[in-house]
């Protein structure tokens, strides 16, 4: 099913996916339809240059699943990015008109932040705060990259690590089978994962947590996949989002940047950087967010702002 659009909305991410063929539907059918469409927040950390190549690539997700979404993009009430103020100021929505409206799913994007500590990010209470809301009203949250080490940080006091190097490829996962989580469903038994991190987690500090599940794991890079046995906080260290040309782009902005970095990993044919990159990981990146969303269709209610209950339904 696709993303609902208002007539009057022009966001740019929206013109490119309707000219991929991502399903877009006009607000005015949707209303014809008798759906209840989901509201998924995405709270979208990436700098400027990064932030609508990161909106298309996770709208395009949604917008291949089964049912009909209401997209909200969102961002902080007191610290706003100067430099894309315009574009935050005309499509996104504040935390504060969000809480009011309420959310049955929200992503969290990653962030370039890896250098900082928590506390150390201007805006840290702020995302705090706003998180601590969504595990109280949201039916599940997926926190990505930056936002996952973050998440885990606030829930379960897990310390991230550093990696001494960037981790920057495509690496093969296995889907943990001894765990039923919906979440992987359907999934390849190997699946590629795509990475562009400093810092990590340690394994065997995710596996002393009762509550967490490890759902895909690496040997070359470590956990992927994480999750809350409930199922409403899902963590995921790496970027299944990402486009054909994603690493490609960040490893030779890294190199022009003066960055010392290594040729991403099992990525491009013959370690050539000068050719086109295999894509080997969208497929299931798909049925992954097509899993979660259809998780969030079981475990919400009519009214997105109906209290949770216990067991993460309402």
């Amino acid at each position: 099913m696709p993303l609902i659009v208002s007539q009057s909305d022009d966001l740019p991410a929206y013109r490119i996916l309707e000219q991929q063929s991502i399903p877009i539907i006009r607000q005015s059918r949707a209303e014809q339809q008798d759906i209840r469409p989901l509201n998924i927040g995405l709270l979208n950390l990436m700098p400027t240059a990064a932030k609508q190549a990161t909106e298309i690539q996770f709208l395009r997700l949604l917008g291949n699943t089964p049912l009909q979404i209401n997209p909200f993009l969102i961002y902080f009430d007191k610290h706003k990015s100067k430099s894309a103020s315009d574009h935050l100021d005309r499509f996104y929505r504040k935390m504060s008109d969000v809480k009011e409206i309420g959310l049955d799913g929200l992503i969290i994007t990653g962030a370039n932040l890896e250098h900082y500590s928590f506390e150390e990010v201007k805006y840290w209470d702020e995302f705090k705060d706003f998180i601590l809301w969504a595990d109280d009203t949201v039916a599940s949250t997926i926190y990505g990259c930056w936002a996952s080490h973050a998440g885990l940080y606030i829930y379960y006091d897990v310390p991230r690590v550093n990696l001494g190097k960037k981790r920057l490829g495509v690496y093969p996962h296995v889907v943990n089978r001894d765990v039923h989580s919906i979440l992987t469903q359907n999934m390849d038994d190997i699946v590629d994962i795509p990475y562009s991190r400093w810092t990590g987690i340690p394994e065997e500090t995710i596996e002393a947590i009762d509550d967490l599940e490890v759902l895909m794991s690496s040997e070359d890079a470590g956990i992927h996949l994480i999750s809350s046995k409930n199922g409403r906080r899902v963590f995921v260290q790496g970027h299944p989002e990402y486009d054909r040309e994603t690493l490609a782009n960040e490893y030779r902005r890294d190199i022009k940047s003066g960055i010392e970095v290594t040729l991403p990993e099992n990525y491009f044919p013959k370690d050539d950087p000068d050719s086109v990159p295999k894509c080997t990981w969208i497929a299931n990146a798909q049925v992954f967010y097509t899993n979660w969303i259809n998780y969030i269709y079981q475990n919400t209610n009519y009214d997105p702002l109906k209290p949770l209950m216990e067991n993460g339904s309402r």
